[in-house]
């Protein structure tokens, strides 16, 4: 597709290996991430701290990131990828330090805030894989990225279990330790995929630009329905994250190893359908066409998931859920980055991240409100009625050309 943009010098493309030491990258990421936050309650709760402060604790993570991606994407656009996760992983271990030695709520508030800030992560790790993949191969590039993210959310939780019998603060110190090894890993082995323009800089528009122009981009960009329909699939999941340690004691009389098993299983089986399936098929039927596959599948997983007690069913449901976020989502990211021109990668992932971000601060809340006035399977319900809302949101896409 012609781009009209000044041509440029760019780097080769890195091979395989190098995707292989970005997949690692954002799997340890994601890892340490796993092995902290589903304690984080429990700790917040040795501090004295209240469900309601526990619940800004969890949000100001999203809040960060929100605002910031925008601004570090369009930072990647100038200086390049690397440095960028470089910044990332290094802001996540000096969080994790933090989040160790908090003895308040403002401490762990702020340890909270400087991770989602620096979790530049995603976005960045989505325009490298737009760096240096064709756009034949970019669904499966996102879906590699989105397989790593499903890998660490299975494993970070087992880990921080065994490592949290002796204490809270074990599990948040070996995530600091190896999210910094992370950090020498790839800066040792993780190229460059992205040659900044000649010239290239950072002033104060450049970070203040991206954060005033989100709203106008959420709802003016050529892009915009795309964004919807992620936020909308993410506001979806999200619901169900919240609730579902609630609704399976309820229904099925599981307990904590039950619940972690089952979501354990459920990261499992998107980390297979974005990291395998998904490369199977793409080229077969398109991003479109599995967008709108996967939001069916979504719709279709969790529509009776809080009414069923069979654990066969539940494990169908989950597995159904699973696998149609894990189609959609990463096909998404694809349309979204085939659509922009190189130049713009960064950022306008950065936006598409932000609009995850704003689905993940409040999908929790309507989730765990309609649970507490209607009942187990209202927050289910209402999620699937999201994604058919984002099914409608998602005919026609496939249509945008670069800008």
């Amino acid at each position: 597709m012609p781009t009209n943009q000044p041509s440029r010098q760019v780097p080769p493309a890195p091979d395989r290996s190098s995707r292989l030491v970005l997949f690692l990258t954002v799997f340890i990421d994601l890892l340490g991430f796993g092995i902290v936050i589903p304690f984080l309650p429990m700790f917040a709760r040795q501090l004295g701290i209240s469900a309601f402060g526990t619940g800004w604790i969890l949000a100001i993570y999203s809040l960060a990131q929100l605002i910031c991606a925008p601004m570090l994407g369009r930072i990647s656009d100038r200086v390049g990828r690397r440095p960028i996760i470089m910044i990332g992983l290094l802001g996540s271990s000096v969080s994790y330090f933090l989040y160790g030695f908090a003895n308040s709520f403002a401490l762990l508030l702020l340890s909270r805030a400087i991770h989602g800030a620096c979790a530049a992560t995603v976005p960045t790790a989505q325009a490298y894989i737009a760096d240096t993949t064709s756009e034949e191969g970019r669904a499966r590039g996102m879906g590699l990225i989105g397989a790593a993210f499903g890998l660490g959310f299975v494993l970070g939780p087992v880990i921080g279990g065994v490592l949290g019998h002796a204490s809270l603060k074990v599990p948040v110190f070996f995530a600091s330790v190896l999210t910094f090894a992370n950090l020498i890993f790839a800066a040792k082995r993780l190229p460059e995929s992205h040659r900044p323009e000649p010239g290239a800089s950072i002033d104060v528009a450049t970070l203040v630009t991206p954060l005033l122009a989100l709203p106008g981009q959420l709802i003016g960009h050529h892009l915009a329905r795309l964004f919807w329909v992620a936020f909308l699939q993410t506001f979806a999941l999200a619901s169900l994250e919240l609730t579902f340690a609630l609704m399976v004691p309820a229904l099925y009389g599981y307990g904590a190893m039950g619940v972690g098993l089952l979501l354990g299983y459920a990261g499992l089986t998107q980390a297979i359908a974005q990291g395998w399936l998904l490369g199977k098929i793409v080229q077969r039927v398109g991003e479109p066409m599995l967008v709108r596959a996967g939001l069916i599948t979504l719709a279709v997983g969790m529509f009776p998931m809080g009414m069923l007690r069979n654990v066969g069913a539940l494990l169908i449901l989950l597995a159904m859920v699973s696998i149609g976020y894990g189609l959609a989502s990463p096909s998404v990211a694809s349309l979204i980055s085939r659509r922009t021109r190189q130049h713009k990668q960064g950022e306008v992932l950065g936006v598409n991240q932000s609009a995850l971000s704003l689905a993940r601060i409040f999908g929790p809340l309507v989730g765990g409100e309609l649970y507490r006035m209607m009942g187990p399977a209202a927050p289910y319900v209402g999620g699937a009625i999201v994604a058919v809302g984002a099914l409608i949101l998602a005919n026609g896409i496939g249509q945008e050309r670069p800008n």
